[in-house]
Parts: C-alpha cells; structure tokens; sequence
C-alpha cells in the first residue's frame, strides 16, 4: 500500500511539474526530464503514468501543449502569431505535429478554430 501512495504523490509532483511550470512548452521536454528532476527511473515514470494518470507520458504532454495552443489561438494579443510561432510557443517541434495533435483532440484544425475565433 506504501507504494501507491508513492505514485500518488509523485503523479501530483508531475502534474504541477508539467503544468504549473509549464515544462511541456520545452520542445525538448522529454520523460528523461522527469527522470533526472526526480530521481526516479523512466520506467516508473510510465509505470505512474499509466496506473495514476490513465494515459502516456507523451500524450498527457500533447494535450498539455494542445490545451496551450489553443489558449493561445482564441488570445487577441496572438491574433497575429503564424501557426508555426503558436505550435513552437507550445512545445510542438513544428506545426504539422500540433495540426494532428490539435485534431486529434477538439476534432478540428488550429486554422479552423482560428477562423472561427475570428468570426465572433
């Protein structure tokens, strides 16, 4: 029982690692961060991942970055950013990556939901 209250708590310490510090913005970003910053190997890391947070290391990062970008696409003040700046400003490696991750969450593509904040 001691060990799932372990990975309770280091599912909490990711989280706030990885949100609050906004850590999934690094496009280098990786679950070898996470293993030199806590001290714990990359296999526990899935391993928590997995049982505590019910995905992957690098899908929950994704929909960190997605939800980013978004924020960032509906943003007056990004209005003018092109789709490469928004995807780079939110960790993706380019903007062909956040296209499919963004599909993949809301059902559209960033140039939809940026035609349609700029409608309303």
């Amino acid at each position: 029982m001691h060990k799932l209250y372990d990975h309770k708590e280091l599912a909490t310490r990711i989280k706030s690692l990885i949100r609050n510090d906004r850590l999934f913005r690094d496009i280098h970003f990786s679950r070898e961060t996470l293993t030199k910053e806590l001290g714990i190997s990359p296999a526990r890391i899935s391993q928590i991942f997995k049982e505590e947070l019910g995905t992957t290391f690098y899908d929950y990062v994704n929909r960190q970055r997605v939800y980013h970008a978004r924020h960032l696409l509906r943003s007056p003040t990004h209005k003018n950013d092109t789709l490469e700046d928004i995807a780079i400003q939110s960790g993706f490696c380019n903007r062909m990556t956040m296209h499919r991750m963004y599909l993949k969450v809301y059902g559209i593509s960033p140039g939809e939901e940026r035609k349609n904040e700029s409608k309303k």
